[in-house]
């Protein structure tokens, strides 16, 4: 009986748990499945993350806090803001309250979330929040 070699390299690194997702062999779908050893199937890393991985289209921004004037590089997921409005915002390095936007910018920074309309000014949005 004469032996094949596998198609498929064996492999060190890649998963055979089901923790991670693998290459299938058919090239084009990942899938906790194809997790088998071989070379081919590469892991992409962990399957469990964040609630919402649906949102990947983000805006930046430098905004002024309206309490102190201090300046923040943020960033919100899926609704661009409106360059000098002011917004109340809930960011996660706890800094929350009224912001104006400044300019729009590359950076991504802080994570933030525009939980208000946009107000006129500061006082307008401190009143209301």
């Amino acid at each position: 009986m004469r032996r094949y070699r596998s198609r498929y390299n064996p492999s060190r690194t890649s998963p055979r748990e089901n923790r991670r997702a693998c290459l299938c062999k058919n090239g084009n779908t990942y899938s906790r499945k194809c997790c088998n050893g071989n070379m081919i199937n590469q892991g992409i890393g962990s399957i469990y993350g964040e609630a919402d991985l649906g949102s990947s289209v983000w805006y930046g921004y430098i905004v002024e806090d309206c309490a102190n004037q201090h300046r923040h590089h943020i960033h919100v997921h899926d609704n661009p803001l409106e360059v000098g409005k002011t917004y109340y915002f809930v960011m996660e390095n706890s800094d929350n309250g009224c912001h104006t936007v400044l300019s729009s910018t590359h950076s991504e920074g802080v994570h933030a979330e525009a939980t208000s309309i946009a107000y006129d000014d500061c006082a307008e949005c401190q009143a209301a929040n």
